[in-house]
């Protein structure tokens, strides 16, 4: 958390050199399914509306960022946790004001300064903030305690 966007990038880079395959942010199709698995779920753990004790988010009354896992009944059906509260994330995808022909729009390219997307909501939000829908975003050089990253990965990329 706190990094900018070219830091998250940078640092993928440098992770992929060391594992020898691609590592990258997620561009925001990945997270989306990630977060919503199969079903369109509301929040990463179905559509059941109890938040505050499903993840790090406002409600809560934690007030900062929580150690990553302390919400095991908010982890997606993929596993993955903290999808939704402590940090916004930061995605390979350029940020799009709506959905309108957004296969064709969606923009997954690193470099520019254009504003990159945010998902997944943060410590401070409402429920409505940390539903699978909510997007925000920020410009990449922006350094802001309440965003972070993760990453996705796979051996068998086509990039490497």
């Amino acid at each position: 958390m706190g990094v900018s966007w070219y830091e998250a990038v940078a640092y993928c880079r440098w992770l992929s050199e060391i594992v020898g395959y691609e590592v990258s942010l997620p561009s925001e199709a990945q997270w989306d399914r990630a977060a919503r698995h199969t079903d369109g779920r509301t929040y990463p753990w179905g559509s059941e509306e109890v938040a505050a004790t499903r993840c790090n988010m406002g409600e809560t009354g934690i007030g900062h960022t929580s150690t990553v896992g302390l919400f095991p009944e908010g982890n997606a059906a993929c596993g993955a946790l903290d999808m939704a509260g402590n940090v916004w994330e930061w995605w390979r995808t350029k940020w799009r004001g709506d959905y309108e022909n957004y296969e064709r729009k969606a923009a997954d390219v690193l470099g520019g300064e254009d504003a990159r997307l945010l998902r997944g909501g943060a410590f401070y939000v409402d429920r409505d903030s940390v539903r699978c829908a909510a997007r925000g975003r920020y410009v990449p050089h922006s350094r802001v305690r309440s965003v972070g990253f993760r990453v996705v990965t796979s051996p068998f990329s086509a990039d490497r």
